[in-house]
Order: C-alpha cells, then structure tokens, then sequence
C-alpha cells in the first residue's frame, strides 16, 4: 500500500539545523528512508546509524533539514574537503580533498514524503551553500547498483565522476560532480550532450523492430539506408570527432565506410560513444571551452576551429542524421519516435 503523501511543494521548508531539532527522529527518519535500500542488501549508512553517527555526521559540515508542518522530513550535510592528511573517510576518497570540490553526504528524504521534490529543495540547498563558498563543483557518492539514485543525481546536473570502495561496504560506489562556477556556455554544451544520449537511446529503441530488410534498403538519405546512415553516425561522431576533442588525434577513413556491419552491436556502440560526452566534458575548463580545437582532417589537412562552436556542430550534425532516419520511418510506414529536445527537457521535469 503506498503511504506517500501529497504535499505541496510551498508546505516545505528547507532550512539549517536548529538546536531545538530532535537527532533522534533525524536518525529514525534517515533509517526508514534507507530501509528498501537495505532489503536489497545495499548497506547504507544511514540505513542503520545510531545517533551518535548521526550526531557526528551533522557536525561534519552545514546539516540541512526539510520540514513539513513541523515534522522532519528529509536532510542532507554539505560538507567542504577533507582535510588531507584525513585518515578517515577523507582517506578513500581524492575527490573528497580538493580544495574546489565541496560535496554533500546524510542525504534522506522520508518515504512517506518522497517524489514531491524535497529531495531536489535539499540538493539545491547544498549547492547554495557550496556555492557561497566559492567551490567551483560538488560531488557526492551512491551505491553503483542503485541505478535509480544515480539518474535522479544526473538529472539534476551530475555526472559520474570516477569509482571508489568504502571499507565494510558491500557495493561499490560511484561519485558525481557537478559544476556550480561556470558559463552559460558550459551548460548549454552539458544540455546538448545530455540530450545527445536521450536521443540515441531513442531513435536505437525504435529501430528494434524495423525489419531486416528496410534496415538495409535505400530511401534516399544521403548515406543510403539506415544502417549506412548510423554507421555514419558511429564513423563521425565517436571514431572521428570524440578522438579529435578527447585526445587530439583522429585516424583518416572515409566518411561512407561501414565500420560495424551487426545492427544490435551497431546500437549498443552508438549509445556507449554518447554516454561518453558527459563525463569528457566534466574535464574541460574553461579556457579550453572558450579556446581552439586544433586537429586535421579526413584529407590530412591541418585545421583550428572554435572549441565551443565545433562540439556543437558535432551535437547539431547527430541531430540532422537522426531526423533523416526519422523521416525514413516515416516512408517506411513505420512509427516515429519523437525526439525534440524539448521533449527531453519535459520528461525532465516531470520525472520524480
């Protein structure tokens, strides 16, 4: 039975701890909201803390909670570095001791009270807070298995940032990061490769049933068919241009060649190659954003062109070919995924 309740989002406050807070309900909340957590063998901290973890925890760094009503509802911990020579958590963690990283930790929201956006009010607290500091991006750590933390974290602007093994637990976790000081630029250039993997995935799901032969038939799209044109896709985008912007060098290969001629493992690598631009692009600063891409060409010729502008074209071009194979399904008497960006940014919002 689903004990959730329906809360207005103005009922919530998110403000810092007060002495007058009872750490015993803050535990008992944090335990009920790790419980599923737990039953699936995920050992979370807070799944199990005591009040004493509790207590320490908060004093790690600024303890913000959620209030429904004068109840306790949720509550994270935005923390600053660890100190380095920290031989506790700070130890397991390189990320958690730089000194422009700031991170958030204790982070639960009731199940009564969750997917009512409380979790998001907390993080952006966080965030604020890391923000006023002046850290240029904070990180966090989750369980790899809970596959449904880690794409909450990225919609809401993480991306995965590298591994790490906490002593005694039983999973391994994945930190994110996300940038709180930078352009315009860089966010627009986030949202782009973002909606660059939405897409892919997409257009890959609905082009699971096409059968065999319209797959391969010519319809007139400027790489043939639509198994011409994805090869294309994969040619360009991954083997061409994420060689170029990621380590500077690219082979020459003709823009036409088939370089994967099974379909199934033809999608699998075109989703991979776009799941790599989020994360590249967490490592470029920016001077290079605001910098040159030198690189050469399919005929050898050496080129330099706008950084930013380039891997926007690159982003723009997936979106042309995409909408051509569209336009195929269409011919084909086939259905035709919708993939607007603005339908992404949609889904987003809606999402729990």
């Amino acid at each position: 039975m689903d004990q959730r309740i329906s809360t207005p989002a103005e009922t919530v406050t998110v403000r810092a701890l007060a002495s007058r807070d009872s750490l015993v309900l803050l535990t008992e909340m944090l335990n009920r909201s790790y419980a599923d957590l737990l039953a699936r063998g995920l050992n979370f901290t807070a799944a199990t803390q005591d009040l004493e973890t509790t207590r320490r925890r908060c004093a790690d760094g600024q303890c913000f909670v959620a209030e429904v009503g004068g109840v306790l509802v949720g509550t994270v911990t935005a923390c600053g570095p660890y100190d380095e020579n920290e031989v506790g958590n700070g130890a397991h963690s390189p990320w958690y001791r730089d000194p422009d990283i700031a991170h958030f930790q204790q982070f639960g929201v009731d199940p009564a009270y969750q997917r009512l956006g409380i979790g998001r009010q907390l993080v952006a607290a966080s965030e604020q807070w890391a923000r006023e500091r002046g850290f240029a991006s904070i990180a966090l750590d989750t369980a790899e298995p809970a596959t449904e933390l880690t794409a909450l974290y990225q919609r809401l602007g993480y991306t995965p940032l590298g591994y790490m093994q906490w002593p005694g637990k039983t999973y391994r976790s994945v930190v994110l990061r996300k940038w709180l000081l930078h352009s315009a630029l860089r966010g627009q250039l986030q949202t782009l490769a973002r909606y660059n993997l939405w897409a892919t995935r997409r257009l890959c799901a609905a082009l699971e049933s096409l059968p065999e032969e319209a797959w391969r038939r010519d319809v007139g799209l400027f790489f043939k068919s639509v198994h011409g044109t994805l090869n294309h896709l994969l040619l360009a985008e991954h083997e061409l241009w994420f060689r170029r912007f990621a380590g500077g060098t690219s082979g020459i290969t003709a823009l036409d060649a088939e370089i994967e001629p099974d379909r199934a493992q033809l999608a699998r690598r075109l989703q991979e190659g776009a799941a790599r631009w989020q994360p590249w692009l967490e490592t470029v600063n920016e001077k290079q954003l605001q910098g040159e891409l030198s690189y050469r060409r399919t005929d050898g010729r050496a080129l330099s062109l706008p950084f930013a502008a380039t891997l926007a074209h690159v982003f723009n071009h997936g979106t042309h070919h995409r909408a051509q194979i569209t336009a195929a399904l269409t011919l084909l008497g086939q259905p035709c995924p919708v993939l607007d960006l603005v339908a992404m940014l949609i889904e987003e919002k809606d999402a729990p």
